[in-house]
């Protein structure tokens, strides 16, 4: 039936509508695309009224855990300021640090010792230090030949009539057959996993002090050794991690080449940060995301506590024994996604901003907490903080027929409150799950810098070396130092237990701490 004038004209302006809904979303998204790649990396809200900080960011949140930092409350009118007086730099501090390291003295000698008036020989009657410099010693490639000695007893013999020959025993060699020593290979592993410094990149180092290698070779030597000896000690660690109550737990992709789709996965896995015994963090090599994944890595009965994000594949279906937390900054994020859209005129009315603003006193009163154990803190978050998330969730409840973006977000915290309300319910659980994405952070930059894993035994070799590293660092130690100790010892352990490697038994502890 042919259309009449105005059913076209409804129509077309039905379709014009469609499009500029389209063409709006697509401009959010662009815009959001520009302003991750291209602007601020913390999450800081704009003020909207002069002089008024509207929200706290990350960033400022992790400012507020520094015991530098002294934080006061200033209230004038309605408009809250929050003042950060920052301690003055402790005096003494650049002596300690030149008292630390090796003393060399230079003494510069007066050229001409005659007196300048009567020109007779003078005598010295003293000296000062006159200034203090650090100064590097360049790093210098030598060999080191072993020598096995040999010793023949002069009074004994053999039953077949031989001389009696005792030698000295040999160290075993880290990898035999080959010249790389563990001073070479723990520079290696630095540089690599500490430093985000590539193979490729790194060959021009080794060039400069002689050493001939290429990209291939170091990667191969790194496989190796992580496959023989520091492949044991990673299968502790991670029996220790599945002990934990409350763990972290966060994915985040990684290309490997031989992969069908060239697409793996770093599983990371983190304890706590506040009650658990040991810091331990965990690197995970997967060629999937699936949530089948999480059993693998800490065991299908796992019964403690996984603080996670929204991701599906942490589901209460694939593991009913064990309970889940949620991180409130994932929540927030999507909400601050919304205000990065709007101007400021926008964010008055806006329901994401009011959002924001009714989490900002949880972080804070989060971060005011004082208790010594989890117990003391579980009752001071109820009495505390509860009713501000209760407020929070009242008002998101109360959000008459939200849209888009909005809807979105709202139903993502609705879904997520059980999660979040576990703070309310054991006082170990964290109230976000920043410390295993700040863990996930250095790997991003050496992924970035490395682009990719040739074979899955390499991405493996790439999740032992940052657990290690990884590891080391949040128990204070010298990266160096603690790969030269391992690929020192390792090779010739027999007896002692794999507890005596561990980054914070007392002899690494010693040796290598930073």
């Amino acid at each position: 039936m042919k259309q009449t004038a105005e059913e076209q004209i409804k129509e077309l302006k039905q379709q014009l509508a469609m499009a500029n809904e389209k063409i709006a979303q697509l401009t959010a998204i662009i815009k959001l695309q520009k302003n991750q790649i291209f602007g601020k990396k913390t999450e800081v809200m704009e003020p909207v009224v002069d002089g008024q900080q509207s929200l706290f960011s990350e960033q400022e949140m992790d400012q507020l855990q520094d015991p530098d930092i002294s934080v006061t409350e200033v209230t004038e009118k309605k408009i809250k300021q929050v003042v950060r007086h920052w301690k003055a730099k402790q005096s003494g501090q650049r002596t300690t640090f030149l008292d630390g390291l090796p003393q060399v003295e230079e003494v510069i000698p007066l050229k001409d010792t005659n007196c300048p008036h009567c020109h007779q020989l003078m005598k010295k009657v003293g000296q000062h230090v006159y200034s203090r410099e650090a100064r590097l010693k360049p790093a210098e490639l030598y060999c080191v030949n072993l020598i096995q000695e040999t010793y023949k007893c002069n009074e004994c013999i053999n039953s077949n009539g031989s001389d009696v020959l005792v030698s000295s025993k040999m160290p075993q060699s880290l990898l035999p057959h080959s010249y790389f020593s563990s001073t070479i290979l723990a520079k290696v592993a630095e540089l690599k996993f500490n430093l985000a410094l590539p193979f490729h990149r790194q060959i021009k180092f080794w060039q400069a002090v002689g050493l001939r290698v290429d990209a291939r070779l170091l990667a191969t030597n790194l496989i190796k050794v992580s496959q023989t000896y520091l492949e044991p000690l990673y299968d502790y660690l991670q029996e220790l991690i599945r002990k934990e109550s409350v763990i972290h737990m966060d994915e985040t992709p990684f290309k490997v080449i031989d992969e069908p789709n060239e697409t793996g996965y770093f599983w990371v896995t983190r304890s706590t940060k506040e009650f658990s015994k040991h810091q331990i963090i965990m690197f995970h090599y997967y060629n999937t995301r699936a949530g089948k994944t999480i059993g693998q890595i800490i065991g299908h009965q796992y019964r403690g506590i996984i603080m996670c994000d929204g991701y599906g594949g942490y589901s209460d279906r694939l593991y009913p024994q064990a309970k889940f937390g949620s991180c409130l900054v994932h929540i927030r994020r999507e909400f601050y996604h919304i205000t990065c859209l709007l101007n400021k005129e926008q964010l008055k009315n806006s329901k994401a901003y009011r959002v924001l603003q009714l989490m900002r006193p949880i972080f804070y009163e989060e971060k005011q907490l004082t208790y010594s154990n989890h117990k003391e803190k579980l009752v001071q978050r109820r009495l505390h903080v509860k009713p501000l998330m209760d407020k929070l969730y009242t008002y998101l409840e109360n959000i008459s027929f939200p849209q888009g973006r909005l809807k979105a977000a709202i139903n993502n915290a609705l879904k997520l409150r059980k999660r979040v309300y576990q703070i309310f319910e054991d006082g170990r659980v964290p109230l976000t799950n920043n410390p295993v994405e700040q863990a996930i952070r250095p790997s991003t930059l050496i992924r970035k810098n490395s682009l990719f894993a040739k074979s899955s035994a390499g991405a493996q070799a790439n999740a032992i070396f940052y657990t290690l590293v990884a590891t080391a660092n949040q128990n204070h130690l010298n990266i160096y130092k603690y790969f030269k100790y391992l690929f020192d010892h390792l090779p010739n352990r027999k007896d002692t237990g794999l507890e005596a490697y561990l980054p914070w038994s007392k002899e690494i502890q010693a040796k290598c701490h930073k």
